[in-house]
């Protein structure tokens, strides 16, 4: 009789954990994701589509490098979300009216970069999908996605 409460009591709180699991999106930022994640991927970006900037030059590899290992850093499953969720976060390019002052510095340009980044051509890091991919990001299931 004790036996089955007990198996009762088990199997109640599996289908809890289990329901309680299945509403959990572990990508969110401050769980699996940093609270401002891959700001090195970011500065690559902004590098690559409005060109230097400001500040001290670092060669454009090396800010790539460093960004491919903050993006390893983050789990397989949430690679193209914390990318997501990075763009969403970065500022409009500098510009007339907060338009870019280039097409190719603009906000859309960088959200289909950010999504080439795990590719094989950049940082060859595996993703949700099982390989160096991630659909393009205004695609993608992030957490403003319920």
């Amino acid at each position: 009789m004790a036996s089955s409460s007990i198996c009762a009591l088990l199997l109640s709180a599996a289908v809890l954990l289990s329901a309680a699991s299945a509403s959990t999106n572990w990508c969110e930022p401050g769980l699996v994701i940093p609270l401002d994640p891959l700001q090195s991927c970011r500065t690559y970006l902004i590098r690559r589509t409005c060109g230097p900037g400001r500040g001290p030059f670092v060669p454009l590899p090396e800010i790539r490098e460093k960004c491919c290992r903050d993006l390893e850093a983050i789990v397989p499953y949430c690679r193209c979300g914390a990318l997501r969720i990075m763009v969403d976060a970065m500022p409009p390019p500098a510009g007339a009216g907060g338009m870019a002052a280039s097409p190719s510095c603009s906000w859309t340009t960088q959200l289909d970069l950010a999504a080439t980044l795990v590719s094989e051509a950049e940082c060859n890091l595996m993703t949700i999908h099982g390989r160096p991919f991630c659909y393009a990001l205004g695609a993608e299931g992030t957490t403003s996605d319920d």
